[in-house]
């Protein structure tokens, strides 16, 4: 007799809604990354900015500080607006430190499957069961990424262009398991960040 499989049960897990979202992780603080955290910051959200090395987010942050300092030189904000940008910027290289407690983790490490799955691996053991995970990628596969996580419904393309500062598209690129509930929440997140 043919032994029959059982259907593996669902997980039932509760996906971010936006309003939920205040605390964002940034994972990279080269350009892509330090560029996204301040676009984060200056909408007010707290952002964990990681890389994995002390003098890399010390740079993403200098380049953080001139840019907005640029800004508010420019009048484009005022310099209060600047300081209290730079002031939710936590600068970290602890992986569980920057993401235990955020509700999205937004990855910009470089565009190489085995770098960004080597970081997923490692965030999924220390994110929140809610946290959204999105990838600045522009062309590796968001479902071969999802695939190293427990939360392929959670996770998504969130493609910002360079600079994210000047630039004002935002790709969403769903994933072939990613929820509508998941790039609904990222849609309104981007729009909250004044990306289209």
């Amino acid at each position: 007799m043919r032994e029959t499989l059982k259907p593996r049960p669902a997980v039932e897990r509760y996906v971010m809604d936006f309003e939920d979202i205040d605390t964002i992780a940034v994972l990279g603080a080269g350009n892509m990354g330090h560029g996204i955290t301040e676009v984060a910051a200056l909408a007010g959200y707290d952002v964990r900015m990681r890389d994995i090395k002390d003098e890399f987010v010390e740079d993403g942050y200098d380049n953080i500080e001139w840019s907005l300092n640029k800004l508010a030189e420019r009048d484009q904000l005022t310099q209060e607006e600047a300081d209290a940008a730079l002031d939710r910027v936590t600068p970290l290289v602890d992986v569980e430190e920057a993401v235990s407690d955020v509700d999205v983790v937004i990855e910009a490490v470089p565009e190489k499957m085995e770098i960004k799955k080597d970081v997923y691996t490692e965030v999924e053991a220390h994110a929140p069961e809610d946290a959204i995970f999105a990838t600045n990628t522009s062309s590796l596969s968001i479902t071969e990424l999802s695939e190293v996580t427990e939360r392929p419904e959670q996770f998504c393309g969130m493609h910002f262009f360079n600079p994210p500062v000047k630039m004002d598209l935002v790709e969403v690129i769903y994933g072939a398991e990613t929820a509508d509930e998941t790039a609904e929440a990222t849609y309104e997140f981007v729009e909250s960040i004044d990306k289209t």
